[in-house]
């Protein structure tokens, strides 16, 4: 992967700040298809597009085929949950798969878009998305926005689509897409973060910041390549997984290429969404009646590049734009959630008070679940912070407290000297 790139995007950032550095850039810039913009509100440059990304891992070989049709994938997520059922250690239990390749994965990078204070950047957070989400879920709308909160104070932000999701190359949803290749992803794109100089301006510190799933790839990330991070935030995660199976049966999952909207036409039967009712998206992921019912006018990207535009709630909007999920990942991402004693970094865990999905919709019973993650998962770390976010199901981004959620963490952070 070419990181010339992504010091070439540093510097059409600065310049829609204020800066010019092109005449500092020796190599021309190889982002496919970028486009320039600002985040939510404003208050971030950004730049978007794929990076090509080559990577190798030691996948598993997973025993199973991608549904055939609706009642087969119905039938296969009752065999998961089957009392006293064996089906994940069978499915699981192929061995080692090697996979290689070239990904294509979307991206956006963005900077303060206020030149005084984008010349104090010394800390990137890179942020993970959860299942059946993409990189907007960090930059929502105005007032749902991290990414415009990290912005306003003083940080910079890389948010992407991963490997199978959004605007991310689709490869094969079982074989392909799974814990494994995601953490060497991942690890690629922030060492190549880290080694960004523009003007002798550069990265010193990078932050993981997870959202669900995109919390257990980070871990997955800390437990493998440890000096990645320098700090850690973690969403929608617990110790408890009491409750992950139903909200996956409340998923109501269904091959994605058979979803009414057709923005999946074309991919893989093994890849997955949520079912079209909007109860089944509500159950796990909100707490009514406290998220935001204004309209927004937005866009949504599509796999296949067509662009659909919609004016909906907030709630509808996530419900129209929800994105994949696979059983590749599904069945290997809980091998990479483990303690990691040997980080001793700063570590603060958010999670909504109601967040069903981690904490069958009462994070504070038997005890302060997102206290009970950071010690459980981070004994070294002498530094953790923890807050259970009120009147906040699991996507704690789109809930009307969005903004305290955001500020908690970047006080943690900066009291942190990140």
């Amino acid at each position: 992967m070419s990181w010339t790139t992504v010091l070439a995007l540093f510097a059409l950032v600065f310049a829609a700040s204020g800066y010019d550095l092109k005449a500092d850039l020796d190599t021309p810039l190889k982002f496919s298809n970028p486009s320039y913009g600002t985040s939510a509100d404003g208050k971030a440059a950004c730049i978007r597009g794929h990076i090509a990304v080559k990577a190798s891992a030691s996948n598993t070989k997973l025993l199973l085929k991608s549904p055939a049709s609706q009642a087969e994938l119905t039938q296969t997520t009752v065999d998961m949950a089957q009392a006293g059922s064996d089906y994940m250690l069978r499915v699981t239990s192929g061995g080692p798969n090697p996979v290689s390749g070239t990904y294509r994965i979307y991206s956006q990078l963005c900077w303060p878009n206020n030149a005084s204070v984008a010349s104090q950047v010394k800390t990137l957070q890179f942020l993970s998305h959860g299942g059946t989400l993409d990189h907007t879920y960090w930059d929502f709308a105005p007032g749902y926005s991290y990414v415009d909160a990290a912005a306003e104070a003083g940080y910079a932000t890389f948010s992407y689509d991963r490997l199978g999701t959004g605007l991310s190359d689709h490869p094969d949803p079982n074989q392909v897409v799974q814990a494994a290749l995601q953490v060497e992803i991942a690890h690629l794109l922030i060492q190549g973060l880290r080694k960004v100089r523009v003007q002798g301006l550069g990265i010193e510190k990078v932050v993981g910041v997870g959202h669900s799933a995109g919390s257990a790839l980070t871990l997955g990330v800390v437990g493998k390549y440890p000096r990645d991070f320098n700090g850690l935030v973690f969403t929608g995660i617990s110790v408890s997984t009491d409750s992950v199976g139903t909200s996956q049966i409340a998923f109501n999952l269904l091959p994605a290429p058979l979803d009414p909207s057709g923005r999946f036409k074309g991919l893989d039967n093994g890849y997955l969404t949520q079912g079209a009712i909007a109860q089944a998206f509500q159950f796990p992921f909100y707490r009514y009646p406290d998220y935001d019912p204004k309209s927004i006018s937005h866009p949504i990207p599509t796999p296949n590049n067509r662009t659909l535009t919609s004016s909906s709630l907030v709630f509808q909007r996530q419900f129209e734009t929800r994105q994949t999920t696979v059983f590749g990942e599904l069945l290997t991402f809980g091998s990479v959630v483990a303690p990691q004693p040997s980080f001793t970094g700063p570590v603060d865990v958010v999670l909504g008070q109601y967040d069903y999905v981690f904490c069958t919709a009462n994070c504070s019973y038997p005890v302060d679940q997102a206290q009970a993650f950071g010690n459980a998962l981070f004994p070294a770390s002498r530094n953790k912070g923890a807050y259970l976010q009120p009147r906040t199901g699991h996507l704690a981004a789109q809930h009307y407290t969005a903004a305290q959620g955001f500020a908690h963490s970047i006080k943690f952070l900066k009291d942190s000297g990140l």
